[in-house]
Order: C-alpha cells, then structure tokens, then sequence
C-alpha cells in the first residue's frame, strides 16, 4: 500500500475513522476490532481502507455540505477577491491582482463569471506550485479538508444514533456540537488558504513589461 499524503490522511481517512468508531459505538457487532485486544496486522489493515472508503464517501457529503456553508460567508473565500464580498486582501493587493490577471483573461476582475473565475484561481495555483511556493498554500488545503470532512462525518455520526431506537439526545447533542465547531475551523483555513494563494501569487516575478505570470 503506497504512503498516505498529508491530503489523503487529514482529508480522508481521518474522517472515514470518526464515522467507522461511530458506527462501532453505535453497531457493536459491526468492527471488534475497536475492542479486540489481539489485532491481527490484517485487521488493522482492514481498519484503515474500510476508514478510506468511508472518508471519501463522507467528504462526497462534504462537497455539498460545503456550498450551503459558504453561501452563509457570501461565498468561498476565494471568489471575495472577485466579489469583493469579505475582507481577504487589502484595496492595493486586490489592485495588484487585478491588473496581473487582465493580461491572461483579457478582463478584469469584476467582469469575470464565476465559472471562469473558477479556472483562473486553478491557473493561478498552478502558477505557485510551479514556483515551488504553495507549501503553506497545501497545508491549508489539507487543513480545510480535515475539517470539511470532521463536520460532515460529526453530523453523519449524529444521523446514525438518531436512526438507533436507543438514542440519547445528549450525545446527538454533543456530535453536532462538533459538526459545528469543525465548520468554525474550515471556514478559518479556507480563508488562511485563499489569502496564502494570493499573496504567494503576488509575490510571483512577472515578466518584463507583462502584468501576468512570467
């Protein structure tokens, strides 16, 4: 089995543990091997790709689950460059951008739809990553995808022992308690990602001349 990134393990199996130990807790027939003391290396290993299985499902949810959350902040923290909606970079900066990336799209910023707008922060990711400058920019990313799929997999959780005729309403409580606290935390790295993109992107030489990416 290859090496987990720091994507795939704080995005992905990280969640898909939460929802298997909560199915665990709540099924106990469903995986001794959380109270097994003798775990075989094959049962930890099932543990793990049952757990990756369930973290990309989860962050399926997660993906959706997302879209309502941000249009609550007026929209991802990226497009506030755009929109000029939240308070991600400052008048002089967003200038800056605008006046870089009219010599790409041929636009300015406020005259971009949202689905190009949408493909030229990819372009402007590729750009950082080229330059080798988007560590910050990944870790961030990894962040907010941890906790995107914490608050989906916290809510599924709190689902599962609703559906259960033996529910307590202090534990579904305490689950979206930590659904909640877990979208206070990706709202805060999507905003450290988003504005680690764009000044990363400004600090990027520029060819002579040339208001775009060198």
């Amino acid at each position: 089995m290859k090496t987990f990134d720091f994507y795939e393990f704080t995005g992905i199996l990280c969640p898909g543990v939460v929802v298997i130990f909560s199915a665990a807790v709540i099924v106990p027939d469903f995986s001794p091997i959380l109270r097994d003391q003798s775990v075989t290396v094959g049962d930890l290993g099932l543990f793990v790709v049952l757990s990756y299985v369930a973290g990309h499902l989860v962050q399926a949810f997660g993906n959706l689950w997302e879209t309502g959350i941000w249009r609550m902040f007026g929209g991802m923290p990226t497009d506030w460059v755009r929109t000029r909606k939240g308070t991600l970079l400052s008048a002089q900066q967003i200038a800056v951008v605008d006046a870089r990336l009219k010599d790409q799209t041929g636009k300015a910023l406020a005259e971009l739809t949202e689905k190009e707008w949408f493909a030229v922060t990819r372009s402007v990711y590729a750009a950082v990553s080229a330059a080798g400058r988007a560590a910050r920019v990944d870790t961030f990313n990894g962040n907010y995808g941890l906790f995107r799929g914490l608050s989906a997999a916290f809510l599924f959780s709190a689902v599962m022992v609703l559906a259960t005729f033996a529910f307590k309403w202090s534990t579904v409580v305490i689950l979206l308690a930590c659904s909640l606290l877990a979208i206070t935390r990706m709202r805060r790295f999507g905003v450290h990602y988003a504005r680690e993109l764009f000044v990363e992107f400004l600090r990027l030489p520029t060819a002579p001349g040339a208001g775009g990416v060198a």
